[in-house]
């Protein structure tokens, strides 16, 4: 199973360019940095992206939180997949990407606040809760001629173990590959 699956993800690509077929190795993988939570968050976010289909991917994004009074999640991993509109084989510049709407998924580690009335006093305590949930998104992927690739997406997902949510937001750059 496992040799049938790297053989079908790593084979080439056939695509039509002017009336001809041609045969070729497409750059399908991708690296980002999340800038916005980097930046603005102190949240540095790492992603990887497989294009599937000049309109599918799938991927998964991996952020540590290095300030937590700006993010709410001290660890986050987030698989997603990517449903694309407007790419086609035909025009490489938009193979994978251009507007799209993405489901995901979250396991990340949150500092949960508890609060209790002990013998008449009030208790509170923070203390480092595991969360899961599911979640969606939308936005724009820009690709360069090189290979660059800009990104813009907003979204959010349901925690259903602490009876919260996370956040799914970014500004992303990488490239290619």
């Amino acid at each position: 199973f496992a040799l049938l699956v790297s053989l079908s993800m790593f084979s080439q690509k056939t695509y039509r360019a002017m009336g001809w077929k041609l045969s070729r190795d497409l750059p399908q993988n991708e690296i980002k940095v999340n800038l916005g939570t980097t930046i603005f968050a102190s949240h540095p976010e790492v992603t990887y992206e497989r294009i599937i289909d000049s309109d599918f991917s799938v991927g998964g994004a991996l952020g540590v939180s290095l300030d937590n009074d700006l993010y709410p999640l001290n660890f986050v991993f987030i698989p997603f997949v990517r449903w694309f509109f407007g790419g086609s084989a035909e025009n490489l510049q938009k193979y994978g990407a251009g507007f799209f709407i993405e489901a995901n998924g979250g396991l990340f580690s949150t500092d949960v606040y508890k609060a209790f009335y002990d013998e008449g006093l009030s208790v509170s305590y923070t203390e480092t809760g595991v969360g899961a949930g599911l979640g969606i998104a939308i936005g724009w992927k820009y690709l360069s001629r090189n290979n660059w690739i800009g990104e813009i997406y907003l979204g959010g997902g349901r925690d259903f173990v602490n009876d919260g949510g996370y956040p799914r937001l970014g500004i992303t750059v990488g490239k290619r590959f």
